[in-house]
């Protein structure tokens, strides 16, 4: 089974992760532009040097840390040693850091350039800096102190910013995962009796106008409903009538005339078995039109006693058919409430003879437990007129009073096992 993604939090990672990687690269980018700056200001420094000296000139090259020479061989030895060969191309910076790594300063850094100066002489200069010594001005020495890293600053702005970021995001998912809670649970809760009542505020109107769609999605089913209700109630107790009237007549016509031909029986037996079978579906009909809190009295029943009544009395379902019927019951007077237990047990047994065009339907009842078993037609499986609602009305009976329901199918058998609590 796959396991379904919590939507908030899906977005609260997908968001993180791109702050994270947005955070990554500023602090790439404003790490990069750090050293861009150090190189352009030494690059500077260097060229306006060599640029305004006409000579070598070594107090002022000492003053400001650089060295200015007219050849190569005259660089100090530790910068020879760093760049084993001049540089071609003029004004051009060349570097090298000794013992860095990106969140700390490097040790040494070394630093060559060639450059023409105002008079077109060629002039090489290098600067060696110590940028783990902290530098003296004067007389009036800056004390030693701790320093933090331009590189670990621009990481620390980086990181407190993501914090910030996903606090806020964190703040603002909360704020916005608490009303649509609350829609949760008021829809979860919601019914056709308390649809009618006004929505509560939600405090954004994208959740108000999704309430009021719910809210009027409920009250309309509860007025389809209600009509569907009312339609099923009048049409059944209406079909009562006539149809008791029917089989009453039928009766009596036996009476008047009980020497008939086979094919006047033929039909008085076609007549009988269908005003059964609506007898039948008026009963489901009004018992799923009730209400399911109407109390039903509880009388001693013989479960036995009334599977043979019902196998009896749908016997005709088998007329014409190469069905085999075994029943094993032994008797068992338990309190039911009799009316629920007899649809109940009616609609199984009704639905396994329909269902049956060959082979057996086994009927086995020990206790109070009912198990019916009966052959599938291949071509006909579950789908045939009528299993539909006598399964619903079935599964509705089992649940309102506690009794467990168990169904196996296949396409060749269907098993219905009925424990009564």
């Amino acid at each position: 089974m796959a396991i379904k993604k919590n939507l908030k939090r899906y977005i609260f990672i997908r968001i993180s992760c791109l702050a994270f990687g947005m955070s990554l690269l500023l602090s790439y980018q404003g790490t990069q532009s750090f050293l861009h700056g150090l190189d352009v200001q030494i690059a500077w420094h260097m060229r306006t040097v060599a640029e305004q000296g006409s000579t070598t000139g070594h107090m002022l090259n000492q003053a400001l840390g650089y060295d200015v020479e007219s050849n190569w061989e005259s660089l100090p030895e530790q910068v020879k040693r760093v760049f084993s060969k001049p540089p071609e191309q003029p004004r051009k910076l060349h570097k090298y850091f000794e013992n860095w790594w990106y969140f700390a300063p490097p040790e040494t850094g070394y630093f060559v350039m060639m450059v023409y100066n105002q008079k077109g002489e060629r002039r090489y200069i290098s600067h060696v800096r110590e940028f783990r010594k902290q530098p003296q001005v004067g007389a009036n020495a800056v004390k030693k102190g701790f320093r933090i890293d331009p590189m670990i600053k621009i990481a620390l702005w980086g990181l407190g910013a993501m914090l910030f970021f996903l606090a806020a995001l964190y703040w603002t998912f909360r704020s916005l995962s608490k009303p649509a809670r609350d829609l949760y649970r008021w829809a979860s809760e919601l019914k056709i009796e308390t649809s009618k009542q006004p929505i509560p505020d939600f405090h954004y109107q994208e959740l108000d106008d999704l309430a009021e769609i719910i809210r009027t999605s409920m009250a309309n089913s509860g007025e389809a409903l209600e009509r569907e209700k009312e339609f099923l109630g009048y049409a059944s107790h209406e079909l009562r009538t006539p149809l008791t009237s029917l089989r009453s007549n039928v009766t009596l016509l036996d009476k008047i005339f009980p020497a008939s031909t086979p094919r006047e029986r033929a039909v008085r037996d076609r007549i009988l078995r269908s005003s059964l079978a609506m007898k039948g579906i008026t009963e489901t009909l009004l018992w799923l039109n009730r209400n399911d809190q109407e109390p039903l009295p509880y009388t001693d029943v013989d479960i036995e006693e009334t599977i043979n009544n019902a196998v009896s009395e749908l016997q005709f379902l088998l007329e014409n058919k190469d069905v085999q019927v075994k029943v094993n019951t032994s008797s068992h007077v338990c309190s039911l409430p009799e009316a629920a237990f007899l649809i109940m047990v009616t609609n199984v047994i009704r639905n396994a003879f329909q269902h049956t065009d060959s082979g057996e339907v086994e009927i086995f009842q020990a206790g109070s437990e009912l198990c019916v078993i009966n052959s599938l037609n291949s071509s006909k499986g579950l789908h045939g007129t009528g299993f539909g609602l006598g399964l619903k009305l079935i599964q509705k009976i089992a649940q309102r009073f506690n009794w467990e329901l168990k169904i196996w199918k296949s396409d060749s058998v269907y098993k219905i096992v009925i424990t009564l609590a």
